[in-house]
């Protein structure tokens, strides 16, 4: 990569900048319980995993089904966790109180927290290049970033929900490129999403880089930019 040439930095959000505070599994399971529907969080965790790798994220254009927002979309796609799971809901209205349930708890305080370092990581890096926030997250991440002090170093949040394009769409990249008025080349992207972030950065233009699992910590982007 070319450090001179980079002039911004978009950074995608869940397992990149904040984390969850506890596994999907665990949460998911505690919540059903209280609607008196048990499954074993592990169970959970699985099931989770296996919908996940099957659903194209919401408005990519690929899942043949009219899913009007992003809230409709999670609604789905838990109920196919616990359809895979073999959990059953005793009828549509306990479904639909789990679900509001759950998708409450997901913007409350402390059910994300930051990556370790993140705080001075973008700080610094916001006063060398501009920095974006660019995530297939949905409305709720502005609460979630404003309620772990992250929002501030960011000139912009683009959302796939509000683009109406997800990534990896080299339209979603492109949306972002034309709204910072810069080449992709220009753009560092940020990530830890194989399909999304990676591929979908490069097949876009936007140089990239790795963090999550068996890749880089965002602490080590500073180096990357020489800016350590």
């Amino acid at each position: 990569m070319s450090h001179s040439r980079i002039k911004a930095v978009s950074f995608d959000a869940a397992g990149t900048l904040i984390h969850l505070a506890e596994d999907v599994g665990s949460t998911y399971g505690r919540v059903a319980d209280s609607f008196r529907v048990s499954v074993p969080p592990a169970l959970l965790n699985e099931a989770f995993g296996t919908v996940w790798k099957r659903t194209p994220p919401a408005f990519s254009g690929t899942t043949g089904l009219d899913d009007t927002d992003e809230k409709a979309w999670w609604r789905r796609f838990v109920r196919e966790v616990f359809t895979e799971a073999g959990a059953a809901f005793a009828d549509e209205e306990t479904f639909a109180d789990f679900f509001e349930t759950l998708y409450r708890h997901y913007e409350a305080p402390g059910t994300w927290l930051a990556v370790p370092g993140v705080h001075e990581t973008v700080a610094h890096i916001a006063g060398h290049h501009r920095c974006v926030i660019f995530s297939n997250f949905d409305a709720r991440l502005r609460h979630v970033l404003a309620d772990l002090d992250l929002l501030a170093p960011f000139e912009a949040v683009f959302l796939s929900c509000e683009m109406r394009l997800s990534k990896p769409d080299p339209r979603a990249f492109a949306t972002v490129a034309a709204a910072l008025g810069l080449p992709p080349g220009e753009i560092l992207h940020v990530g830890d999403d194989p399909r999304c972030d990676w591929a979908g950065a490069e097949a876009a233009g936007f140089p990239h880089f790795r963090v999550g699992p068996g890749q880089k910590k965002i602490s080590e982007l500073l180096r990357e930019l020489s800016l350590a």
